[in-house]
């Protein structure tokens, strides 16, 4: 099947992609009131009491914020102050007051509606907000006496740097405007309105001719049986544009903003032969450049501070991270090196009580072996005693064998003399043994004789 050939409107939108829509922030810039607002917080911001702080760069932050803004709503509740005669106006009752207002001034471009409540500033979009702004800020001026007699400016001379004159025009005779805000705007008017053509005199009705095949091509081509709905939709167009337009079919743009947009901007007309040009280019770079450049200059001094700020703060951070790493380290030495102290303690603690234990044990082993021999001493000195005793009592018996009064044999006697004589002498023997008990080392042991024992016990 061949393919189908693409139609010449298709051609045509590959050859020219649509324009990319324009971010916010762009919007915000060529919005006309919003310079407009922002020039005069610049002039009047401190006589209707806003905050002399409120630069361009915030209230273009303030702007694009995704929720609302409470210094946009102050900025308004600032405004109304100055332009209503009610006393004691709040946030709370913003709105119907703003709305007020707009009914006696402006009803047809009133944005808070007819309902019995009104539409809340907060709920409202950006470009609105900046819209009911604007118009507030146009209502302080009705009462210029008032404003006047508020500045600083009380001479004619001086009031005459309120006004924002033209900066100068291209070769296509669009206005440009440097404000307070030191941005390049560009003002184009609009189309002058074309005049009507002029009316055709009546000819005579051609007559008829044959069809041919080049008549039949030049009425399909030069009547098209949708022009009638494309005009409507034309109109559509228009009377919407109309209605959306606040600056009397004047466009507003925001040329340059940074000094690279300058200098983008100026590169561009830079070689222009045009008269205008030449002296827009000489007044931007004698009167404006330097401006620019020189924020340029103080807004990279800033960025540097904030930047070393930065790095200061991530070395104090590191420092004071470093510091607790170290803090921790020593104080982990220190609980180990108490852990070991405490564990030294109880060992120490332990082996005393376990050599207290052995010295009392020995002690008591002493004690006993003490005991025991003070026993075996007694015991030996009644064996002694009773075996001298019963020694004398055979001596007598072997006097009396002598005299025929003893019963027993002489013989017997005899025998019986001599193992007690010798169980005596066995006791005198064991007499002569001694007990070496040391209480200090514990040696003990009969007979012993050492005398290293003896001169280490000796001198404890």
């Amino acid at each position: 099947m061949p393919a189908r050939k693409r139609a010449r409107q298709e051609v045509e939108q590959d050859e020219h992609p649509p324009p990319q829509e324009p971010t916010k922030l762009e919007k915000l810039r060529n919005t006309w009131e919003f310079a407009s607002l922002t020039q005069y917080i610049y002039i009047f911001g401190s006589v209707v009491k806003i905050d002399e702080d409120i630069d361009v760069d915030e209230l273009e932050s303030e702007c694009l914020k995704p929720h609302p803004s409470e210094k946009l709503a102050q900025i308004g509740l600032a405004l109304l102050k100055f332009v209503s005669s009610h006393k004691g106006l709040t946030l709370e009752i913003f709105d119907e007051y703003a709305r007020r207002q707009f009914v006696a001034k402006a009803p047809q471009r009133n944005p808070f509606g007819v309902d019995e409540e009104p539409i809340k500033f907060n709920e409202m979009d950006t470009f609105t907000k900046l819209r009911i702004l604007q118009q507030l800020s146009t209502w302080t001026l009705n009462n210029a006496d008032r404003i006047r007699e508020k500045m600083p400016e009380q001479k004619d001379v001086e009031q005459t740097n309120w006004r924002v004159e033209a900066f100068g025009w291209d070769k296509e005779d669009r206005t440009y405007f440097v404000l307070d805000d030191d941005r390049l705007y560009r003002r184009t008017d609009p189309p002058l309105p074309t005049a009507p053509p002029p009316k055709s005199k009546s000819k005579p009705k051609p007559k008829k001719a044959k069809g041919t095949r080049a008549s039949k091509r030049r009425r399909l081509s030069t009547t098209p049986p949708e022009s009638g709905a494309e005009d409507e939709d034309e109109v559509a167009q228009d009377n919407s544009a109309h209605e959306d337009d606040t600056f009397g079919g004047m466009k507003w743009e925001c040329v340059a903003v940074a000094l690279e947009d300058y200098q983008s901007f100026i590169s561009s007309i830079r070689k222009s032969r045009d008269i205008n040009e030449k002296n827009l280019v000489k007044r931007l770079e004698s009167d404006v450049m330097p401006i620019i450049e020189k924020r340029a200059e103080q807004q990279r001094q800033k960025a540097l501070r904030k930047q070393r700020e930065l790095e200061n703060l991530e070395k104090m951070a590191n420092a004071k991270r470093s510091s607790r790493i170290a803090g921790r380290v020593e104080k982990q030495k220190e609980q180990e090196a108490a852990e070991e102290a405490e564990r030294k303690r109880i060992a120490d603690l332990d082996m005393a009580k376990k050599e207290q234990e052995k010295q009392q044990q020995m002690e008591e082993a002493r004690q006993s072996r003490m005991m025991t021999r003070e026993q075996r001493l007694k015991e030996r000195e009644v064996k002694r005693i009773l075996h001298e005793e019963e020694l004398k009592r055979l001596e007598e018996n072997s006097k009396k064998a002598e005299t025929n009064e003893a019963r027993m044999s002489e013989r017997h006697l005899k025998a019986e003399m001599e193992r007690r004589q010798k169980e005596l002498e066995q006791m005198a023997q064991e007499e002569e043994n001694w007990i070496f008990d040391c209480a200090v080392c514990g040696v003990h042991g009969e007979n012993l004789v050492c005398s290293f024992c003896f001169e280490v016990c000796s001198r404890d």
